[in-house]
């Protein structure tokens, strides 16, 4: 079954029946109060959203590791569809420290993205850093809101990860994730939150 709209101009557009039988009945409703054009390709346009991948870590971590290592539980894994698409990386992280440096990198598999270039001598290119004033007690007690975004080029059709590493970069001590470094138990500016990493997938 079929229907047949003809223009004017003597051509037409069939609206026709599915090729196989549907599971169950299938309802298009066209809207009562707006126009619209019918979309004529299963390809998506160039920005187009095709996916989304999130991860929201809400349990603690820390390290007092001189090299960079994995936020344990704080990536996320995505399967471009084409390597001509893009993903967009937002990284939203709440971190604190017991050392004046501590410092991040956003990392694509094995490469580092989203961190600083021009570096000379010992620089250190990372995304972005955290520490504290050792001279300030009440610098333990502040928990630093950070976020960074990017829209990176995988070029692959493979499953791809992206996670947060993180180093302390000067003197003895830990850099936490999710929680200050105090630790009282019966005080209420004693502070937990959560941080998330979220992929999009956008059509080239």
């Amino acid at each position: 079954m079929s229907i047949k709209l003809k223009h004017s101009g003597g051509n037409s557009v069939i609206i026709a029946a599915p090729s196989s039988n549907p599971a169950s009945d299938r309802t298009l409703t066209l809207p009562g109060d707006a126009d619209g054009t019918v979309l004529t390709t299963t390809n998506p346009k160039a920005g187009n959203i095709i996916q989304v991948v999130s991860t929201t870590k809400t349990d603690a971590f820390g390290s007092s590791s001189t090299s960079y290592t994995d936020v344990t539980g704080f990536s996320a894994t995505i399967t471009p569809t084409s390597s001509s698409n893009k993903v967009y990386v937002m990284v939203y992280v709440n971190s604190s420290a017991d050392v004046r440096y501590a410092a991040f990198r956003l990392v694509r598999g094995s490469t580092n993205i989203a961190v600083g270039t021009g570096i000379t001598g010992s620089q250190e290119a990372v995304s972005f850093t955290v520490g504290s004033n050792n001279s300030n007690t009440y610098d333990n007690l502040v928990l630093r809101n950070q976020s960074i975004a990017i829209l990176d080029s995988p070029s692959t059709t493979s499953a791809t990860t992206y996670k947060l590493q993180g180093r302390v970069t000067y003197g003895t001590g830990n850099f936490y994730i999710n929680r200050i470094p105090y630790t009282d138990t019966t005080s209420t500016y004693v502070m937990r939150a959560a941080s998330t990493i979220t992929l999009y997938e956008v059509a080239a």
